[in-house]
């Protein structure tokens, strides 16, 4: 079926829009349908229900119901109902029609519930990012936790250096960025959930294992140090703590806290790391902490960062107060 040429030229036709051999602007309307299916269902159970009460299952007003079906049954030429003052009961034809559309209905409540389920899985996920020092020692512990209070949640996890993870906030790559910095990255908005310290350590052999005195930090900047490569926020909490002194001589940066254990151990040359990465090799002697005087401040805080100018809602929302909940 086509409708007449279009105003644009005698030879332009466009096809009726239609679903199988019905246009669209034949299809009944849905909430007729749903009238006719309660009335149907009342009927079945032996009782005559008012159109009031059709309505009200249906959703609708009595006089937006009435009318829907006076158009319907002047739409299709058919005699549906037979009113009475006990109630309304549907004629034959009005049976028919409303046992074809039961059907229609019960799918259309599984399409409601279906897109429903659909809506709640794509909202009920959080996407997080996190600096290499927050995933590997404090993350697994926050997401067991949240996992606990939230089943439903999927959670999503990219780990990077901190100016990686700030970028993928920025970009909507990422719901909320977990970092440990000496301070809040431009044009996001943050919250502070905790301090990291940083300790310095070197390999059992090298000279400083067996020193007392702190180092200072003028020797500190002149020793060549293993560190993170830059964007790390442990690099960043180095180079800040060192900068009154002209800043850290490197030796080798390495993308990884496991390579520089590996290298500080080897006696390549002393590291700075979060205690949370050196804790374990210094417990088991494979590293030595170093005293170092108070004027270099090697600590940062660890923040929570989500896009400037908004608040942050639903399951990161969720996952934040997780976190700043106290163990």
């Amino acid at each position: 079926m086509t409708l007449p040429p279009s105003p644009a030229g005698p030879n332009r036709a466009e096809p009726d829009q239609s679903i199988g051999s019905l246009p669209v602007r034949d299809l009944p309307d849905t909430r007729v349908l749903l009238l006719l299916v309660h009335l149907l269902r009342a009927g079945r159970g032996g009782t005559l229900s008012s159109i009031g009460e059709a309505a009200r299952a249906a959703g609708l007003a009595q006089p937006h119901a009435s009318r829907a079906l006076r158009t319907f049954e002047a739409q299709t030429g058919l005699r549906l109902l037979v009113r009475s003052p006990r109630g309304t009961a549907l004629t034959e034809q009005g049976r028919a029609v409303a046992a074809w559309a039961e059907p229609v209905v019960d799918g259309l409540d599984r399409l409601s519930a279906g897109i429903a389920a659909l809506r709640q899985e794509s909202t009920a996920q959080v996407r997080v990012c996190a600096s290499l020092t927050v995933a590997e020692f404090l993350l697994p512990v926050w997401l067991e936790r949240f996992r606990a209070a939230h089943p439903e949640v999927r959670i999503q996890l990219d780990v990077a250096n901190s100016h990686d993870v700030a970028e993928a906030v920025r970009s909507s790559r990422a719901d909320l960025g977990l970092i440990e910095a000496p301070g809040a990255p431009v044009g996001l908005s943050s919250q502070v959930i905790g301090e990291d310290e940083l300790i310095l350590a070197v390999g059992p052999d090298h000279p400083w294992a067996h020193r007392t005195a702190p180092v200072t930090g003028e020797e500190l900047a002149a020793a060549p140090l293993l560190v993170r490569e830059p964007g790390s926020g442990t690099r960043d909490a180095v180079e800040v703590a060192l900068a009154p002194w002209g800043g850290p001589a490197i030796a080798a940066e390495h993308a990884s806290n496991a390579a520089i254990r590996v290298a500080a151990r080897a006696g390549i040359a002393p590291c700075a790391l979060s205690r949370l990465a050196l804790h374990e090799a210094v417990r088991t002697g494979a590293l030595v902490e170093v005293p170092h005087v108070p004027e270099v401040r090697l600590a940062r805080r660890l923040r929570a960062l989500w896009p400037s100018g908004s608040r942050l809602r639903g399951p990161a929302a969720d996952l934040l107060r997780v976190i700043r909940r106290p163990v």
